[in-house]
């Protein structure tokens, strides 16, 4: 009987009324798990015009990648090759090798190309004729781009394209929407994940075929409460369907890292960094190349000066945001080719607009202006972490911050590095530096950075980081300087070197402050701390040759014989150089 019912099925699917009274015969005879077999047809053949009027019902949002602007989707063919050979392994389920995951989350720095990857990766899903991954859908988020920046429309956009794109998924998307209209269009997140995604993809045959979802810029949504939720709930999602998998990209912000880095997230998540891409300077390379030389007029003036180009690149440091922003303004600017070309390498004028607007969007984002308005700690802890970053030539981590600014525990620290992770990369080494050298020119430019809640004006701050070498420049730490770093465990990871090599350029580019002043003062009278630069100067092609113990044992101004040790050192000409050297510093600035 089953048999002849599908027949009959099949002879009455021509009109409407016809296709209604075999629902209701159905419905009437078919008990429900019997009739269960027949929902997707009787949905896709009740009425096409209702079908597609309750996929159009759903809360919708122009993120697709075919509605990418050009500054997301650009992509110079022939780079991140690398990136996309782990890509293609990954879509094959060969990457990792060891343990292939569903989730490929990406993060990297802004500016970096994460949006033009994920562009790129939905361009070649879509042209392949035999891709491993079916695209299925995607949603790029945009800052300030209305229901682009909305996660509320994430999972309703995602089930309007996957019922497009997926005719076996549509019938099943339909059915659920139906239900979920009637509670209204717009609803809470989870409400709208449940019942138009996981109803829907779970009630899927189990020979689906493997489906992509796409997400990129999730740093990007509006309400970053709702971030963690929407991970969460994805990744969820893909533990329960073996043939669905996500994509996802974003800049390395904590509330996305820390879903990311929850144990429950590792038997799910591959997590690439874009820093550790090995192909990112040559890539940006390759663009500069291919693109530099086609503007009108700049041809001439590169062969006329063939180190431009190399300077260029040199300039750009790895960041394709810095490189992509150079061309334009380049290609805007055509004539006096030397002016503009020089006007980009010296870091000024309306070429780093965009970068600028980058930044102070990055800074206020993760650190409100009303929020250091209102707790002046956060802004010392903001201060203190950007003068550095801005200033200080030697590298950096947490703790040598921590170490100079002794207000600040290295936990501290770290939190204000990670919030600015968009504009600061840990290195392979744990050092902190800016994602590119354009970040440290704007926080000092106070014409470039225009709210002074992050500006770091350079006089004030070289008397700042002045004040934190003398003050940290005691005799225990001078001979923890000499240590190595295994023999001095609680201060393995500070760079002394600031404190020993690098007190005396903030000198000389502070300007005059009453606690300078009193540091250098107290610096030049510190006999015991001159002793041991002396020592140093004097003896230290030999100084393997004793211990550091006893080094310090020896030089404590204790008896009578260090006392004449003293006054030998107040007499050599090395001793002369080094407290005239700090005393001219003293009375040049009180100038």
């Amino acid at each position: 009987m089953k048999e002849d019912m599908a027949k009959a099925m099949s002879l009455f699917m021509v009109r409407r009324p016809c296709q209604l009274w075999m629902h209701a015969l159905i419905i009437t005879f078919y008990p429900p798990v019997s009739r269960a077999r027949f929902a997707p047809e009787l949905t896709q053949t009740i009425d096409p015009e209702e079908n597609q009027r309750v996929i159009d019902s759903m809360p919708p949002a122009d993120a697709g990648y075919r509605s990418v602007d050009e500054l997301k989707s650009g992509f110079m063919q022939g780079t991140r090759e690398e990136l996309f050979e782990e890509l293609e392994q990954w879509s094959a389920v060969r990457f990792p090798e060891d343990e292939p995951k569903q989730v490929c989350y990406l993060t990297g720095g802004a500016g970096l190309g994460k949006s033009s990857i994920s562009h790129q990766f939905c361009v070649r899903l879509d042209a392949a004729d035999h891709p491993s991954l079916k695209l299925g859908a995607s949603f790029f988020f945009v800052r300030g781009g209305g229901n682009l920046e909305d996660a509320h429309l994430v999972f309703s956009t995602l089930a309007r394209q996957l019922a497009v794109s997926q005719s076996t998924l549509r019938p099943h998307i339909i059915s659920t929407a139906r239900k979920y209209l009637n509670h209204g269009e717009r609803q809470q997140m989870q409400h709208a994940f449940e019942e138009l995604l996981r109803k829907t993809l779970t009630a899927a045959p189990a020979d689906q075929t493997p489906t992509l979802i796409v997400i990129d810029g999730i740093d990007e949504c509006k309400d970053r409460r709702l971030v963690p939720e929407l991970l969460r709930s994805l990744f969820s999602l893909v533990r329960e369907l073996p043939w669905l998998y996500v994509f996802a990209a974003s800049r390395p912000e904590p509330h996305i890292l820390s879903v990311l880095a929850h144990p429950s997230s590792a038997d799910v998540v591959h997590h690439m960094r874009l820093e550790d891409a090995a192909d990112s300077d040559g890539d940006v390379e390759h663009y500069l190349k291919e693109t530099v030389p086609k503007i009108p007029s700049y041809a001439d003036y590169l062969n006329e000066h063939p180190d431009a180009l190399r300077r260029l690149v040199s300039r750009a440091a790895g960041v394709f945001i810095f490189a992509r922003i150079t061309v334009n303004f380049l290609d805007e600017h055509h004539s006096h080719p030397k002016e503009w070309f020089e006007l980009v390498l010296s870091g000024g004028g309306p070429a780093v607009s965009p970068l600028d607007a980058l930044y102070l969007q990055i800074l206020r984002s993760a650190f409100p202006p009303e929020d250091l308005r209102a707790l002046p700690s956060e802004h010392k802890r903001l201060r203190s972490l950007l003068r550095f970053v801005a200033l200080e030539s030697e590298w950096i981590n947490a703790e040598t911050v921590a170490f100079y600014e002794r207000d600040l525990s290295a936990d501290d620290v770290s939190d204000v590095v990670d919030r600015l992770r968009s504009v600061l990369m840990i290195d392979k080494d744990g050092h902190v530096v800016p994602l590119h050298a354009s970040f440290g020119e704007f926080l000092v430019d106070e014409d470039r950075c225009s709210d002074m809640l992050y500006h770091v004006d350079k006089s004030e701050g070289h008397a700042y980081l002045a004040c934190a070498c003398l003050a940290a420049m005691s005799f225990e730490h001078r001979t923890y300087y000499l240590q190595e770093p295994y023999a001095r465990p609680q201060h393995a990871r500070v760079n002394f070197d600031i404190m020993v090599a690098g007190w005396w350029g903030h000198v000389q580019l502070a300007k005059h402050t009453v606690k300078l002043e009193e540091q250098l003062s107290q610096f030049v009278q510190d006999i015991r701390l001159a002793l041991h630069m002396w020592i140093i100067t004097e003896f230290y092609p030999d100084l393997n040759a004793y211990g550091i113990r006893c080094i310090w044992d020896c030089l404590q101004v204790s008896n009578q014989s260090q006392l004449i040790m003293c006054c030998i050192y107040l007499s050599h000409v090395n001793g002369f150089i080094i407290y005239f050297a700090a005393f001219w510093s003293q009375e040049s600035n009180m100038l």
